[in-house]
């Protein structure tokens, strides 16, 4: 038998050895080398037995055995076991290579690096290498996401971030729905779920290459689809609205003569207007609209609530203006819409509960129209004129301190020192005599 086979039966065959190789092997995956103290805590007599005969002392009173690597060594070449290096000894006792934690670290960096050459060396000369590549050089959030993705999920990184990249790789210039998009891709309709490994990657790069931060909620999260020729939901997403009427984006239905694009007016909207109804429109409406057309009002109401809408829609004795109305916060159909609209030359003008939460859709518009956006009645004479007696909780008014429009900040202060809402529906005679007054 062999010194080192030798060594590790007789320190197996005695319990009381156990805790110091434990320690000295913790010594070596912490430092990546076995020195400095083993402290042993508490020892039973097996162990003070075990250890004074090794070190050659009385440990038989300690309530606390501090054993000091560099004399264990020195009294292990007093022994039989003479010449045996100790870290030879720690793996063949314990039956494992022991790696420092350094060691490691680096192992796992090296193989983290190739998987991800690997993926880069797939996607060379498409679309999606150039930022992948500046995502993993840079180490920003996207890297540390795909890094956290890798230690959870490793089998099953490699598949998804490549059919993710094939997304980005083939993202369409018509629209498309995405089921119909991940189908055509990577034969999987439901793969760029964004519940889904993939379509998680697939929404970071997205997001990354389009320059927004990660979208927190689906209305974002469908706008920065739209902005890419992917359609989540064109059909219940929707915006309610009235005398908005436009030309068709159809090349088959419009006229060329001359070379020169005669477009279509859409004669569904033109209807509408006529029988002066509103009407619904979804995103699959609004992706077949290429303009609006512009009329004598170069004005737009926007209301938050449908009751105020229809309020005004009845009530106001002009039948002619352009009304919309939110439902509360913006959807991606009342968005595009919006968007047609300034793009046209019209001006906005949004109205709302003097609320936080009417206060943050109102902040978002103006952060999103600029100079093409107006309020009308967030300011502090129509707020404590129409104020209510709800309440509004701590929690609530902690919301308005994200406000950024300047224009709403003086409405802000009267709101969070009276903590109560004024709301729409008391401020209708007024919408109605401006647009009476258009």
């Amino acid at each position: 038998m062999e010194v080192l086979e030798e060594a590790v039966q007789y320190f197996k065959n005695n319990n009381g050895y156990l805790r110091l190789l434990k320690g000295l092997k913790n010594k070596y995956i912490s430092y990546g080398e076995i020195k400095g103290n083993v402290v042993i805590s508490n020892p039973t007599d097996e162990e003070k037995q075990a250890l004074s005969g090794l070190m050659k002392r009385d440990y038989s009173r300690n309530k606390t055995i501090n054993i000091n690597i560099a004399k264990l060594q020195k009294q292990l070449q007093t022994t039989r076991f003479s010449g045996i290096d100790l870290k030879d000894f720690i793996n063949a006792y314990f039956n494992e290579e022991i790696v420092s934690k350094k060691d490691n670290k680096i192992k796992y960096q090296e193989e983290l690096d190739m998987f991800f050459e690997k993926i880069l060396r797939q996607n060379e000369g498409k679309y999606v290498y150039k930022y992948l590549k500046k995502i993993l050089e840079n180490k920003n959030n996207i890297y540390y996401n795909l890094k956290k993705y890798y230690n959870k999920e490793k089998d099953l990184l490699g598949k998804a971030l490549n059919e993710a990249c094939a997304g980005i790789n083939n993202l369409p210039e018509e629209n498309i729905r995405i089921p119909v998009f991940a189908s055509n891709t990577i034969n999987n309709p439901h793969g760029y779920d964004k519940k889904t490994l993939c379509g998680k990657i697939f929404i970071m790069l997205l997001s990354y290459i389009n320059g927004v931060p990660v979208p927190k909620d689906s209305e974002n999260l469908a706008e920065l689809y739209y902005n890419n020729h992917l359609l989540v939901d064109d059909v219940s997403n929707m915006v309610l609205c009235k005398n908005i009427t436009g030309f068709i984006d159809d090349s088959v239905k419009n006229i060329n003569i001359n070379k020169r694009l005669l477009y279509v007016e859409h004669k569904g909207l033109q209807g509408f207007k006529e029988y002066n109804e509103p009407i619904y429109l979804t995103i699959y409406n609004l992706s077949n609209i290429s303009s609006l057309k512009k009329d004598k009002y170069q004005k737009v109401l926007i209301t938050e609530n449908p009751a105020v809408f229809m309020e005004i829609t009845e009530k106001c004795k002009k039948k002619d203006f352009k009304l919309i109305c939110t439902y509360g916060q913006v959807k991606l159909a009342g968005i595009i819409l919006l968007d047609l609209l300034t793009k046209a030359g019209y001006k906005l003008y949004y109205s709302g509960d003097i609320d936080p939460e009417g206060i943050q859709i109102a902040d978002k518009l103006k952060q999103r129209y600029g100079k093409n956006l107006e309020f009308i009645g967030f300011d502090v004479k129509t707020y404590l004129k129409n104020i209510s007696k709800i309440n509004i909780s701590e929690m609530r008014i902690k919301k308005l301190k994200q406000i950024k429009s300047k224009e709403l900040l003086e409405v802000c202060k009267y709101v969070a020192k009276n903590r109560k809402a004024a709301y729409e529906e008391e401020n209708i005679e007024n919408l109605i005599t401006f647009l009476n007054e258009l």
